[in-house]
């Protein structure tokens, strides 16, 4: 691979750069909303009963039976219990990785004089890795919790009446497909995005271009 075009000497490699920076934005956004998580898992009974208590919304399609909606919530909360405890471990190691994503993101940005970057790719390329087969695990965990939902909204919008159209009785079978596209394609694109970044730090063009930097003075 071609070492990636520096700006200027000393620099890090626009191309660098800008990797570094997605990944920084990347790590962030996904280890704090896995923090977040945890933090509700944590006190799984204490948010339980806030949904519960909670008045029923409209629910999808213009639901207005309270009763409907309040068993979507349920089913879901219990879902949620299912995976609980394995949540929490995953989550958890998610926002550490993503910690150190962040960490070793922001260094490479902005490595102190005298302290070599090449540690920093090397992580990134390990940590991404590590993010990417988190996030995996996080996204399958949530797939069975819409898996199990979809099942209790199909049967509750059969009742419905603009589902008594034969039509609009078809587009039922699409219900589970749509609530779990709702995790695998964030899912794809998150895990996706750590396994490129992993990749590309990895590279050797990326290597021998900051091996080369960690040599260079750096510019007053």
């Amino acid at each position: 691979m071609k070492p990636p075009e520096v700006t200027r000497p000393g620099a890090l490699p626009r191309g660098v750069r800008w990797a570094a920076s997605i990944c920084l934005v990347l790590s962030a956004l996904t280890g704090v909303l896995s923090c977040n998580e945890v933090s509700v898992l944590l006190e799984f009974e204490k948010h339980r009963t806030h949904q519960l208590e909670k008045a029923p919304t409209p629910g999808l399609l213009g639901n207005k039976d309270p009763a409907f909606t309040q068993r979507i919530v349920e089913t879901q909360l219990s879902a949620m219990e299912h995976v609980r405890e394995p949540r929490v471990v995953v989550l958890t190691g998610l926002t550490l990785v993503c910690t150190l994503l962040f960490f070793a993101s922001r260094r490479l940005l902005r490595a102190p004089d005298g302290i070599p970057r090449d540690g920093f790719r090397q992580l990134i390329g390990t940590a991404g890795i590590f993010a990417a087969v988190l996030r995996t695990i996080d996204g399958a965990q949530w797939t069975v919790v819409a898996q199990r939902t979809s099942g209790v909204m199909v049967e509750g919008f059969k009742a419905l009446p603009e589902f008594q159209d034969p039509i609009a009785a078809d587009l039922l079978p699409l219900v589970p497909y749509l609530l779990i596209a709702t995790s695998v394609v964030p899912t794809a694109l998150v895990a996706g995005g750590f396994v490129l970044l992993a990749q590309y730090f990895r590279s050797e063009g990326v290597r021998d271009a900051i091996v080369t930097l960690d040599g260079t003075p750096e510019d007053p």
